[in-house]
């Protein structure tokens, strides 16, 4: 048997109710739980109602008031038939407690995609979606209570970063088409979609939960260990940066420096100068950065990773371009130049979505 937690997130009672009705006709669940920041209404005869001051604090606290280890979190924005969910309790009581269970959901343009949490594919998908549909899912109380309100924002964030530690723990993840469940492309933005802010702190909790070679393991680590660290935790502070959380790439950064002198080091920390508004920072590091480039072009079997610029016209005239501009004492106008310059040479920085200074994605 099920706890079930109804999160409130439309504002609609008339939403909440009907969910919680299809869960007393089937009698799958041994407490219902409702989450919401609005009032209990009149006519709630079932369960435990919470009004807390934000979604996460309620979920939060539902997680500790539940019943059962086995806890289903369901949206109040998804709609199914209650047949189909008699089917979906019934394929989830044959899974075990460290299984999770992210039932696939439908909007207007189709199936929507699930982010693989594995150690392998993690930061691929913090990388590349901000929409994570946690709509409909089967968990436990355990996995939940790994989660402080202090830590999301939202319900997703929450039981995002639940799962990424689950996984991290040994935990399985499985995905289920087993009930047709549709959510409208605006419900599905407004309940699902991450700020840069959520994807930095679910980033955190993977660095946190796994080891750093599980995270990257076509690294050579046996040859390059040290450099492959360096490598790793490079990418990730590239991410930060992305996400506008140049102090967690910085720790990033101090943790690489022991490791290997890497012109990625120099370029990294000019754009954290550059985040911070620290111009003349920003062009120092990338100078230096644009030197380290220069001594590892020809590398006789070092290193590992190896640098081949693709333009060094282009290169060139950046550097030029930012020379002349210092001599202007045109700070921010060097950082640009500067900052193309090392781009060029490198492809590292665009393929993390890290872009020039004045640039956007």
């Amino acid at each position: 048997m099920f706890s079930t937690i109804v999160t409130d997130d439309t504002g609609s009672k008339l939403a909440v109710l009907e969910k919680v009705k299809c869960l007393n006709d089937i009698n799958a669940t041994t407490d219902i739980i409702v989450v919401s920041t609005d009032t209990q209404p009149a006519e709630w005869t079932t369960g435990i109602w919470i009004q807390a001051p934000t979604m996460v604090a309620g979920l939060a606290k539902a997680a500790q008031l539940a019943a059962s280890k086995r806890i289903i979190v369901m949206s109040s924005a998804v709609a199914f038939q209650p047949a189909d969910l008699a089917r979906l309790v019934a394929e989830l009581d044959t899974r075990q407690i460290r299984e999770h269970t992210i039932v696939v959901a439908r909007d207007e343009s189709g199936l929507v995609q699930i982010p693989d949490m594995g150690a392998e594919q993690v930061l691929n998908a913090i990388s590349k979606m901000d929409t994570w549909p946690l709509v409909l899912v089967g968990t436990s109380r355990f996995a939940l209570s790994m989660i402080g309100e202090e830590d999301a924002t939202s319900v997703t964030e929450f039981l995002a970063q639940a799962l990424v530690r689950s996984v991290a723990d040994g935990d399985t993840i499985r995905h289920s088409t087993l009930i047709d469940t549709v959510i409208s492309s605006a419900n599905l933005s407004a309940a699902c979609k991450l700020s840069d802010e959520a994807r930095s702190r679910i980033l955190k909790t993977a660095i946190d939960a796994f080891n750093i070679e599980e995270l990257f393991p076509n690294h050579n680590w046996v040859s390059y260990s040290q450099e492959s660290a360096a490598a790793s935790y490079h990418s990730i502070a590239a991410l930060f940066l992305r996400f506008g959380d140049p102090e967690s790439a910085a720790e990033c950064l101090d943790c690489s420096e022991r490791l290997e002198e890497s012109p990625r080091y120099f370029a990294l920390q000019g754009l954290i100068h550059q985040q911070k508004g620290e111009t003349l920072g920003a062009v120092a590091s990338f100078v230096s950065s644009l030197q380290c480039y220069e001594a590892r072009k020809v590398d006789n079997g070092k290193h590992y990773i190896t640098f081949k610029p693709g333009n060094l016209e282009v290169i060139n005239s950046r550097l030029v371009d930012g020379l002349n501009a210092l001599n202007k004492r045109d700070n921010d106008t060097a950082v640009g130049h500067f900052s193309e310059a090392v781009f060029n040479f490198d492809p590292f920085y665009e393929e993390h979505g890290v872009l020039p200074s004045g640039k956007s994605r």
